[in-house]
Formats: C-alpha cells, structure tokens, sequence
C-alpha cells in the first residue's frame, strides 16, 4: 500500500464516524423535539375550546349557532396543520366543531382524566395523526387531531442535510488525507533525489525545505547512513591501497611459512619431540614427525625449488605426505617418492621405538657456526626438556635454521 492509500483508509472512516454519529444524534433529537411541539400544537386548541365550552350549560345548542359556529371556524382556520375540532359529550353524537379533510369518528377514544396527546393511525412513513383531547367539565371532552404530514417532511429535509453532510465531510477528508499524504511523500521524494544524487553532489535548488520533523530526522539518518558507507568504502580503498604498496613477496612467504611450521611438541610413551624454525630460514625448511605402531620417526630437512614459493609448497607436501604415514613399511616407500620427486639440501631423521629407552639427541639443519653453538648449548643443559631446549636455543642464541629435539618426557626444565 502506498502513503495515500493508507492515509484515505486511515482518515476516511474517522470522519465518516463521527459524521455518521453527529448525523444520528442530531436527526433523532430534532425528531423527538418537533413531535413533542406537535404535541404541544395540538393540545392548544383542544385545551383553549374546552375551557371556552367548560362555561356554557348546553354547549352543543350554543356552539351550533351559525354566529358562533362561523367565529370559532374563522378563528380556528388560523390554526396551521389542524384536521379536525370535535365536542364530545357522554350520550351524544361527536359535534363537529371544525370537520376534517378525512373521515374521522372520536367517539371511539379513551377519554383520559387530563389534557393528554397522542399519535394514531399508520401511514407509509409511521403515523398519520396526533390527537389530543381534553376534559371540558360534566363529561364533555375536546379532541383535536393534526396530520404528521409536516413533522415528516421536515425529518425528510433533516436527512437529506444530514446525507449532503456526510458526503461533504467524506470529500474533505479524502482531500485532507490526500493533501497530508502529498506533503509527506514530497519530502520522501526529496530525500530520495537528494541521496540519488551522492554525498558530494550540490545540493538542488528546487528541493523544498522539510517542515515534517520526522522527515527531516529520516533525511539526517539516511544522510549519516550514506556518509559512514562512503567513509567504509574510502578506507577499505585505502587500506587496499596502502597493502599494494607494502606489498612484499619475501615477507608473505615468511609469514605462510610460520603459520605452516608453528613450534611443534609430540609426546608418545617415554618420548617428547620438539621442533622448531628458528630466524630467518629458507622457504624450502621444514620439520615433521610420523607416528607409527611401534614408535616414530622425527624429520627435518630443506628443499630445493627454481623459486620461493615452488620451495614453500615442497615443504609442506613433504610434511603432509609424511604425517599420514602409519607404518614403517609405508614410511619408507613415501621417503623415497619423495626424495625421487623433490631435491632435498639437506634431510635428517630420528627413529625411536617404544622398546628401546628414551636417549636425548638434537637434529640441526643449519649453518656450521649455529649448529655447533646448538650443540654446545645443548650439551651444557642436560636435563632440560626438549620444548625448553629449544625456547632456550631460540631466545638466547638467536640461530638461523630448523631444529628438533628429543628427550625422555617429563624432564625437568632447569
């Protein structure tokens, strides 16, 4: 649904409502009071002829002289909406003081105790009449009767105010809602075109300033949406931008190469095997270790490649191609693929088995001068854990190679 749509079906049945409602009050309170002074006209007559005709002894021989008969006519004929004047006297025939435009017998009444209205007879539209009667003295009652005919034809008017009413308060609000919506969606729009434009474009001369403070706080949030958007996409460039320029193949291959070759430590039965890269290493420098069913084998080495990155992944297939060794048979087959595949500079192993006891040793791969000064640092620690060792090794002689060493589990790190 659109913002007019929804507005109309908002707005529209709200004033149709209380139009509705104000109608109804107004037509049923106009009714009861127009019914209530045609009660009130019809009871003047009959309560003003009876106390004329209370002072008369024989008032049926005196109301019918022609004189009298001819006044009381002239005066009721003033009378608007009256449709007959009657006497009524126990015994006696109904004198008709003022005949009506139809047939009519008021000797059929109840006569009440006091002057009294009511309505009578039925009609396409409800009732007819209103008759009123009221006592005379000795007996004698005055009915009047008038036709509803005006009451109905005012409450026809009334409802066809109340209709044009409706239907005028129906277009005002579609035009109110109509024109509410139109000034909502026009500053929608704008803030559309605005941000269609882009952040650093100038701002149009046409656009309409927003008076709706919920617009104008939507256009500062999507303004401030736009402008963190503009600034991730400008940093992300920049980011991409600087990387490129400190872009440096030697340091991404040492940074691959560390996470490929993290610090190592195996342990398995008497056995602890630790092995590490340490400074600055060749790409081709690597360190595994193969577990098998009667014990293991520890692996470090270097490989030769026409470039860095061929020398980097030889490494690490050697590696993976040798953990997945289970047996020694297979160990060795794989050993010898893989010195017919890839051309090692340098390759030592360590064998140990479960039977035989744990004899500390240390493998180096490394130039002469470090390799020696490993040796003796190592010599001169007995007693140290292979993992410590090679912590030790790295922080205090700083060498530049690949190491591992292995040693009972559980000695101590003096």
């Amino acid at each position: 649904m659109t913002i007019r749509s929804t507005t109309v079906l908002l707005t529209l049945p709200l004033f149709l409502a209380l139009a509705v409602v104000n109608g109804a009050l107004l037509y049923f309170q106009d009714r009861a009071e127009t019914h209530q002074a045609l009660n009130d006209l019809a009871l003047v007559p009959a309560v003003t002829v009876a106390e004329f005709v209370r002072e008369m002894d024989d008032p049926y021989k005196e109301l019918s002289k022609p004189i009298r008969k001819q006044a009381l006519r002239a005066a009721l004929h003033h009378v608007a909406g009256i449709d007959g004047l009657y006497l009524l006297a126990p015994g006696r025939k109904p004198l008709p003081l003022m005949p009506g435009g139809s047939h009519w017998d008021p000797s059929a009444l109840e006569l009440p105790s006091k002057p009294s209205s009511f309505a009578s007879g039925s009609g396409a539209r409800g009732d007819r009449w209103v008759t009123a009667l009221a006592p005379a003295g000795q007996g004698r009652f005055v009915a009047s009767r008038f036709s509803t005919e005006p009451l109905h034809e005012h409450m026809d008017a009334v409802r066809r105010d109340i209709l044009a009413s409706i239907l005028l308060l129906g277009l005002l609000a579609t035009g109110l809602s109509l024109f509410v919506a139109r000034r909502i969606t026009r500053e929608l729009e704008a803030n559309h075109r605005q941000l269609s434009r882009g952040q650093n474009a100038p701002a149009a001369t046409d656009m309409p300033d927003l008076v709706i403070r919920e617009a104008q706080d939507l256009a500062d949030a999507l303004r401030l949406m736009d402008a963190s958007k503009q600034a991730a996409q400008t940093r992300r460039h920049l980011v991409a931008a600087r990387k490129q320029r400190l872009r440096d193949p030697e340091q991404a291959i040492a940074e691959t190469q560390a996470d490929l070759f993290p610090p190592c430590v195996v342990r398995n039965g008497g056995y602890e095997i630790a092995m590490r890269l340490c400074g600055d290493v060749e790409p081709g420098t690597f360190f595994v270790h193969a577990l098998t069913a009667t014990g293991g084998t520890a692996f470090i080495g270097r490989c030769r490649a026409s470039s860095p990155v061929d020398a980097l992944a030889s490494a690490a297939n050697v590696r993976r191609r040798l953990e997945h060794c289970r047996d020694r048979t297979s160990l060795e087959r794989t050993l010898e693929h893989l010195c017919a595949l890839y051309d090692f500079a340098a390759l030592e192993r360590f064998d140990w088995t479960h039977e035989a006891a744990a004899s500390p040793i240390l493998l180096s791969v490394a130039d002469d001068a470090d390799a020696v000064r490993a040796q003796v640092y190592w010599r001169k620690s007995p007693g140290i854990a292979p993992q410590a060792l090679l912590a030790g090794l790295a922080v205090l002689l700083a060498p530049n190679g690949v190491f591992a060493a292995i040693g009972p589990a559980g000695s101590g790190d003096r």
